[in-house]
């Protein structure tokens, strides 16, 4: 009888933890479906870079991140905090180690991620970027081969980067396309893209509270001041620019939004986010005027008062936007720096023509000072590729870029066009920065943005049973609609 009751008190409590599982559950769905997560997210980030607490508001993100892994049926929350999480780094951009007390909590986190997992399997799903992500992942790991020692290649950042690169970036993929393809709809893809325009609200603020706290410098040399982290934030604003443009197809109040990130490139102090900017910002204009947002008179218009601003504003808006960097960071200097990487790429590809001197190679870092935490970088997609994996690399990516512009043509809405055109500013920076070099959080964006891509225009996916008989589709796609979930 004893044995009896202690049993069903078991089953009680079991029952009970059971119920209360399911309460959270549902609240954390609602609170992810609903209007406040990504304010919430916002007001973090932001509340610790005001109160310089980086590394207590990421260790904040990484419980919610825990937490929503844990509690949220859709993995794209959990994920989502993480993103937020990287513009703290402005804050210790020299510095890293500065985070290594977060570790405890990411540990937590990847917990969490694995828990996830069990509670809310996922059916993978295996589309068209899959195949250019098993070849970069191969060129990634392989690269070096010949050049590189052992002990350089399993250093704890050659891993990051040789691994985060490819099989890093494969698994996200998979795992995001696998949850947009479970869910689908359009509300699924105006949560992912709060999670771009988050980004770039954030990157944004962190933009304006370094201009409020040098204010008094600033005003004594009539310039901006010299941030170190501004290509990566200029990164992110190139990268999330058109996503308010989207969302004015709906409401035209996110205009707004778009003139505050827009704002906010041309004083970053970046030479990058000047030119890309107004590049992007005209095909933005283009943008809106396909999906009947203003009419192509009043784009006219615009264009020629922006041309017109540009010519006059141009002299004023250079010396102040670029002036605080002179002397130390003479722009000639570091643009000599740049021509002298391109041609050691093409001498470190005649040098080891099949697979490069390795993405984590230091033999560069005597033209190029390495911030911590980061690679010897060419500063330049195409030098990157050739120099750092060779032929392998070559293929790679051209397969890889190949299978996503196709897949761009593939189809057309807002919300396709607008994730295109974010993959257009990353692949603009990418020319003469890091760009898509850096796993986390720019890849990262970019990988997660062609899975939604894929869900947006509806391309054919395979799941891992018609894989048996479907494999070899994987290499001759397009595939046929029939193969779709």
């Amino acid at each position: 009888m004893k044995g009896d009751s202690f049993y069903a008190e078991a089953v009680r409590i079991r029952h009970r933890c059971y119920l209360l599982f399911c309460a959270l559950s549902e609240e954390m769905e609602r609170l992810w479906r609903g209007k406040f997560y990504f304010p919430l997210l916002l007001g973090i980030t932001l509340s610790a870079v005001v109160f310089h607490e980086a590394v207590l508001g990421a260790s904040a993100l990484l419980m919610i991140t825990a937490w929503m892994f844990l509690f949220c049926p859709d993995i794209m929350a959990g994920i989502s905090s993480v993103c937020v999480m990287t513009l703290l780094a402005t804050e210790h951009y020299t510095e890293m180690g500065a985070f290594l007390p977060c570790l405890p909590v990411a540990f937590i986190a990847a917990v969490s991620l694995v828990t996830h997992l069990l509670v809310w399997p996922l059916e993978l799903r295996i589309g068209r970027s899959c195949r250019g992500l098993l070849l970069v992942s191969a060129a990634a790991i392989m690269g070096g081969m010949g050049a590189l020692s052992q002990t350089q290649a399993l250093k704890p950042m050659s891993l990051y980067y040789s691994l985060g690169l490819g099989v890093m970036l494969l698994g996200v993929y998979l795992l995001t396309r696998a949850q947009m393809a479970k869910e689908g709809g359009e509300e699924m893809l105006r949560r992912f893209a709060g999670l771009f325009y988050t980004m770039g609200l954030c990157a944004a603020g962190v933009i304006l509270w370094a201009y409020i706290e040098h204010w008094d410098p600033m005003a004594a040399i009539h310039a901006a001041p010299d941030l170190r982290w501004r290509n990566f934030v200029t990164t992110v604003l190139l990268t999330t620019l058109p996503v308010p443009f989207a969302f004015a197809v709906r409401h035209k109040a996110h205009l707004l939004s778009a003139v505050v990130l827009t704002a906010s490139l041309m004083v970053t102090g970046s030479r990058m986010g000047l030119l890309f900017g107004a590049i992007e910002i005209v095909l933005c204009c283009f943008y809106l005027v396909r999906w009947g947002v203003i009419s192509k008179r009043v784009m006219r218009v615009l264009l020629l008062l922006g041309a017109g601003a540009a010519v006059i504003l141009a002299p004023m808006i250079l010396a102040v936007a670029l002036g605080g960097r002179t002397g130390a960071n003479d722009f000639r200097g570091s643009d000599l720096i740049r021509l002298q990487l391109l041609a050691r790429s093409v001498e470190d590809f005649l040098r080891y023509p099949l697979f490069g001197i390795g993405l984590s190679n230091p033999a560069n870092a005597d033209l190029y000072p390495v911030v911590e935490g980061s690679m010897v970088f060419y500063h330049n997609l195409p030098a990157q590729v050739m120099g750092s994996m060779g032929m392998l690399g070559i293929v790679a990516y051209g397969v890889l870029i190949h299978d996503r512009v196709s897949l761009l043509r593939s189809g057309h809405n807002p919300w396709s066009d607008m994730l295109g055109l974010c993959y257009l500013g990353m692949l603009l920076v990418s020319m003469i920065n890091p760009g898509e070099f850096c796993p986390f959080p720019n890849a990262v964006m970019i990988t997660m943005a062609f899975s939604a891509v894929e869900e947006a225009v509806n391309d054919p996916s395979l799941s891992p049973a018609q894989l048996n008989t479907g494999w070899y589709r994987i290499w001759s796609g397009p595939w046929k609609p029939a193969l779709r979930k």
